[in-house]
Formats: C-alpha cells, sequence, structure tokens
C-alpha cells in the first residue's frame, strides 16, 4: 500500500494505492460502520479529523474520492511492532468504493493472510 499527504481544503487528503486484491483484504476494515480502510502513514492524524481519501482499487477504474474521518490510531511506538497508520471510516462514498472493495475481496477466501485492523 502507498500513502502520501495532498494538499486539499479543511479536510486533510491522503491518496491511497491498493495494487491487488490481498492488499484490499489487508488493509479493509469490515467491522467500521460504513466500512474503512487502514492507511499506514508516519503522518498521524487526530481522531475525528476529516479526511479525503483518494483511493486507488485492483480494478483498473481510476482513483475515486470519498470522504472519511479517523476513528482509530495506531502510534508508531505499539506493542505489536506494527508501522504507525489510521483507520479511516467512510463517511461519504458517492463514487462506490464500498461496492468496488466487495467486488475485489469476492473472489478470494475468507481469512486468507493477516489482517491488520481489529
Amino acid at each position: 500500500m502507498e500513502a502520501q499527504n495532498e494538499t486539499g481544503g479543511a479536510a486533510k487528503a491522503l491518496s491511497v494505492v491498493l495494487r491487488d486484491a490481498a492488499a484490499v483484504q489487508r488493509y479493509y476494515m469490515p467491522h467500521i460502520k460504513g466500512g474503512g480502510v487502514l492507511v499506514e502513514t508516519p503522518n498521524l492524524l487526530p481522531m475525528g479529523s476529516e479526511v479525503l481519501l483518494m483511493i486507488s482499487l485492483p480494478d483498473g477504474q481510476p482513483r475515486a474520492p470519498v470522504m472519511g474521518k479517523v476513528v482509530w490510531v495506531m502510534p508508531p511506538d505499539n506493542r505489536e511492532g506494527r508501522p504507525p497508520a489510521i483507520g479511516i471510516q467512510f463517511v461519504n462514498d458517492r463514487s462506490g468504493v464500498m461496492i468496488r472493495i466487495q467486488n475485489a475481496l469476492s473472489g478470494l477466501p475468507k481469512g486468507g493472510g493477516e489482517v491488520l485492523t481489529f
């Protein structure tokens, strides 16, 4: 997964690239109401921060914008030794990102591989 900050208005803008279905499975947060993704980034945002997420999925379609908010933070000094990350809950998915994520996951076996989220 690649994530980078982009300049924007009031909401922070992040660009995320999930290159294959395994990456979608690894970073998708299915237990978040409305869906969400985990974004590895050294630039942690506070809980509740608004985020404009520009997400690229492995379906060959152009990257899509989705508004979200930070609902989870993994600090750099966590006990699990995982990279710093934020969980972004989708707030306004007008571009159909959830449908695209579900399509990417439909052909994968359930529980295949480590999932970083809880």
